[in-house]
This record gives C-alpha cells, structure tokens and sequence, in this order.
C-alpha cells in the first residue's frame, strides 16, 4: 500500500496471515484481530527445523505445518519463538524464561496455547549425551552403558522444566493450555544435517557419543529407546498430576514414525518432510480437542 512505513506493511502482513517471529508485531496483530485463537510456539528444531533452502522447501517441522493448516483462516495468530539447538531447561530459566514471560503477560487476554517443544535436546545434545554414557567394558545389559544417576537426574531436570512452564501459565494466563509432544524413537546412525546441496553439514548428534564410549551397536537403539521412553514417561506423569491443573496436554507422538527408516527420518534426529506431518497430525488433533475453532 503507498505511503507505508517498513513497520506498517510488515504488520499489515502479519496480520492478514496471523503468523509473525516478532513479539512486538504478535501484540500488535492479536489487539487487531482479539477473536483469533492466540498460540505461542516455542521450542527446538522439531518446532524451527530450516526447510531445504532455508526459506523454500518442503515444510520441515511441525510449525511449519500448522503454519500451512491456518494461513489466511482468520482463526489464528501464531507467535514463533522456536529456535534450533533449545533444551527445556534453557528455554524455562534465565533469559529466555524472561522473554517468554513477558510475551505470555503481554498478551495474557488473547493467548489460549502455548506450544512447546522441548526435552530432546538436554538429552542428545552436545555437551549433554557423553556425560550420560558409560565406558563399555563387556556389559550384557545395555541399561548398564547407561549412567544411571546422572540420567534419571536429567529426566527431573527436564520435568522441572515442564512444571515451571505449568506455574507460569498459572500465574499468567490460568485459561491457557500448553500442548506438547514426546519426540520419537530415533535411532542412531551416522547421519547429521545437510543444508544447501551439501554445502553445509552437521555431525549426528547421538551416534558418535556411543562410538567413542565403544558400546556395541545392538546396544545403540535401546538406550536411545529407553531414554526417550523415559522423558515421554516423566512429563506424562506429571500432566496427570491434579497440581498441573489439566494445563499441560502432552501428546504421546513416539512410535508414529518408523526407527532408522529414510521415508519417516531425514537424519539421526529429525523426520521427513512426511515424517513431520504425521507428527503433526497427532498434535492437531490434541490442539482441536482443547480449541475446536481451529480449522478441520
């Protein structure tokens, strides 16, 4: 439109599309459009996952499908907060527990979900995976690679995380729910990321932490298995808890998708294209369930 100003058009677009990065252009279009369904997104790369040429592509990870599901509906304005690499613990303490906070409390009246996406990083993450592995020194148990203090701390740790994200829903926005997923069982193979034709990529995340432990490869999928089945228990138990008010809505996502299979897995830890969809069937479905007014 002529004499707008960088602000006024990108606003304008958010609006029209109901979906934004920015915080500051979310309090503008929810105050615009107060009747649409508000939903903040935060989380890892299974929320921000990069589409192959970073702006084009197939849609790479579960927002980016809801993102395709309410477009232009008129029924939603979406805030994505997601980055790539986020732990739970991170993205509920410090800095980023701020940011969200003050999102959350800015937009209390308009806000109805909070998605999240978190857990699998504090896992499988960089500095994280190897501390929780042990040396294989002939073990015929694979629960014997696995250490096990260090381990079931860091499931307290993330579950912490989920009940912090609870209170904060609570004392801001005690209507809202938060919905979120379990990951899937992802089995370990030496394969990272590849962006641009190959130009850039990353190492796998898992695998190379049970080579250097020298633990069998018969072992690889059941402590992976076993330690997401851990997490998935841990903040499933926690929503059934009568504290949690009925705020968290955890979507039990594991064994959708095929182990190790490269139509459900793009790489170690991230589905396919159709790989997300399906995933993100299973989080639409609890999403309607709390909001109907969401599009079929």
């Amino acid at each position: 439109m002529p004499n707008e100003t960088p602000i006024q058009r990108r606003r304008r677009l958010a609006t029209n599309s109901g979906i934004t990065y920015l915080s500051s252009d979310f309090a503008h279009v929810c105050k615009a459009k107060p009747d649409r369904i508000g939903i903040v997104a935060e989380g890892d790369s299974w929320f921000a996952y990069p589409k192959k040429w970073i702006a084009f592509g197939a849609d790479m990870n579960i927002v980016h499908h809801l993102e395709a599901k309410v477009k232009q509906t008129d029924t939603v304005n979406l805030l994505r907060m997601a980055s790539n690499g986020d732990e739970a613990v991170g993205m509920t303490s410090g800095k980023q527990l701020k940011t969200l906070y003050k999102v959350l409390k800015k937009n209390r009246d308009y806000v109805r979900l909070l998605m999240f996406s978190g857990g699998g990083n504090d896992i499988v993450g960089k500095n994280d995976m190897l501390p929780l592995l042990e040396e294989y020194t002939g073990q015929t148990d694979f629960k014997d690679c696995i250490n096990m203090p260090r381990f079931e701390a860091k499931i307290e740790a993330i579950v912490l995380a989920y009940q912090r994200l609870i209170w904060l829903c609570e004392d801001v926005m005690p209507n809202a729910k938060i919905v979120t997923h379990t990951y899937d069982i992802a089995k370990p193979w030496d394969q990272g990321a590849e962006f641009f034709w190959g130009l850039i990529k990353s190492k796998p995340w898992v695998y190379p932490y049970l080579v250097r432990r020298n633990i069998p490869r018969k072992f690889h999928l059941p402590i992976i298995e076993f330690m997401l089945n851990e997490f998935a228990n841990g903040v499933t138990h926690l929503a059934q808890q009568q504290a949690a008010g009925g705020r968290l809505v955890v979507t039990p996502t594991q064994y959708t998708l095929r182990p190790g299979s490269k139509k459900d897995w793009l790489n170690e830890i991230h589905p396919t294209e159709d790989g997300f969809e399906k995933i993100f069937k299973k989080v639409y479905a609890q999403m309607r369930q709390v909001e109907p007014g969401l599009p079929k």
